[in-house]
């Protein structure tokens, strides 16, 4: 009976999937909401299948859609490069294009030469793994440059697939979080799934270490984990997310569009807040400063005061009031206020992590192959907790050096197309999403293995291929001090 419910879930997702290649076929732009709003259920769903005992091939099948997306985008950008390769329409390479391409070549390169001979013992499943984070970078860069602007209506749409996927996650993560026991999630498969991708984790009864927070005392304070079945997946996710919403409320939409995203960022904000990542929640703070500056609205200098209160309820009292379990999962009732930095082993922890990556590093120059920093399918033999030394350890000092250089010029060329155009009008929200939210996520890039999360991989990237295409066909105006709204229309 519950393979037959499986096997009948695994149709209806994959009618789903055709039903979206076809949207994208038709409007490659929108492809971009599809990917992001659909990693935003992919991993319950997979655990879902797998609980129900999906035969393997449906669930390869379901789990393959993301790169099914890709594909028929790159066919897309292929054929639109195709037909106008004796027009001007897509402009000459620009740097960041040269070193995408420079990237790829050395991710293949690093890919094709065998694990032996950098000595690392990095079986071929994790090779495979950790080339697919580095080059899906360059590719989705590439997407970006060549299909990634669209339509203001397009725009529009991609705005409601990603941050409806976001509050719907939200309201899912807060029924889960108060009122689902955390024993459920072993019935529901979590650990059959983490064990299908090839993780291992060594959290109470195999869960994953970080669906908690551990106090002072050893007791563990939930976080939201929700259809991502990871807080980080939420939390970072939600980074790239925010200046989009925010962009879109300052932006020539109507009264009603603009009050139902304020609702939608409400809620997304919620979930990083119960997903107490705490550099997440400074990096949220942070990102509001940015997008006053830049848009000079009041009203988002309103939200700096705000995010800094729900950062500060996020440990305190948040974590006397959330639910709480013992290492055998059993329910934990506390009295008194408690402070969720009092055992601060995290930042201790990820600290020790980055010196001793950051000396790896410095003793492999030439990198150990790609997927020495995947933790996945084996023993982890490079670095692994950062996003920035991990490219280092895996590619050396070239490959490292060219994945730094695109990221930071993808944020410069994000400011610096905010600086060349100053229409009202949802174009900016590329831009500002490489701009504010690649500084928001430089930080986290530092401490975490953030490309892991492919929502964010994809979102970011995307935005900044597409402001590249938008920095070469800006025209420079003269200054203001700020940025041109029109009147909001009445909604019809």
């Amino acid at each position: 009976m519950a393979t037959a419910l499986g096997t009948g879930l695994a149709i209806l997702l994959l009618g789903l999937v055709v039903a979206g290649l076809w949207l994208i076929w038709r409007r490659p732009f929108i492809g971009i909401g599809v990917l992001v709003a659909g990693m935003a259920f992919h991993s319950f769903a997979l655990m879902w299948l797998l609980h129900l005992g999906t035969p393997h091939l449906l669930v390869r099948a379901f789990q393959a859609w993301k790169e099914i997306v890709l594909l028929v985008l790159t066919v897309v950008a292929v054929s639109r490069i195709w037909q106008s390769r004796h027009s001007a329409r897509f402009g000459q390479l620009i740097v960041t294009d040269w070193i995408a391409i420079a990237l790829a070549l050395v991710a293949i390169a690093y890919f094709v030469v065998p694990a032996s001979v950098f000595h690392s013992g990095v079986n071929q499943s994790q090779r495979l793994v950790g080339f697919r984070i580095v080059f899906l970078i360059p590719l989705v860069y590439f997407l970006g440059r060549t299909v990634g602007t669209g339509s203001d209506r397009e725009r529009l749409a991609v705005v409601w697939l990603g941050l409806g996927a976001a509050a719907v996650a939200t309201v899912f993560g807060i029924y889960e979080l108060f009122f689902i026991p955390t024993r459920v999630w072993l019935d529901w498969g979590v650990n059959q799934y983490t064990s299908f991708l090839g993780f291992t984790y060594h959290g109470p009864a195999g869960l994953p270490e970080n669906f908690f927070l551990t106090l002072s005392n050893g007791t563990l304070v939930r976080r939201m984990v929700s259809t991502y079945i990871s807080p980080l997946g939420i939390a970072y996710t939600s980074l790239v997310l925010f200046p989009l919403a925010v962009a879109v409320m300052d932006r020539r939409v109507t009264q009603k569009t603009a009050r139902w995203i304020a609702m939608l960022t409400t809620l997304l904000i919620l979930g990083v807040v119960l997903s107490i990542t705490r550099l997440a929640l400074l990096a949220l703070v942070g990102e509001a400063v940015l997008l006053w500056i830049v848009l000079r609205q009041a009203w988002i200098a309103g939200l700096v005061p705000v995010l800094v209160v729900a950062a500060l309820l996020a440990v305190f009292p948040y974590t006397t009031i959330a639910p709480a379990v013992d290492r055998n999962l059993g329910s934990v009732h506390r009295l008194g206020l408690q402070w969720g930095f009092t055992n601060d082993s995290s930042t201790r922890e990820h600290y020790g992590y980055l010196v001793q990556d950051l000396r790896f590093d410095l003793e492999h120059p030439l990198g150990l192959g790609v997927g020495a920093s995947s933790a996945r399918y084996g023993t982890l033999v490079g670095t692994g907790e950062s996003a920035v030394l991990g490219m280092f350890g895996d590619m050396g000092m070239l490959g490292g050096g060219l994945y730094l250089s695109l990221y930071l010029l993808a944020i410069w060329l994000g400011w610096r197309t905010l600086r060349m155009t100053r229409k009202a009008s949802l174009e900016e929200v590329m831009p500002l999403i490489a701009f504010v939210g690649g500084l928001g996520l430089l930080p986290i890039t530092m401490t975490s293995d953030v490309w892991g999360d492919l929502s964010v991989t994809f979102l970011f990237w995307w935005a900044a291929g597409a402001t590249a295409t938008l920095s070469t066909r800006a025209v420079r105006v003269a200054p203001r001090e700020v940025w041109e709204k029109p009147p909001v229309q009445k909604a019809a």
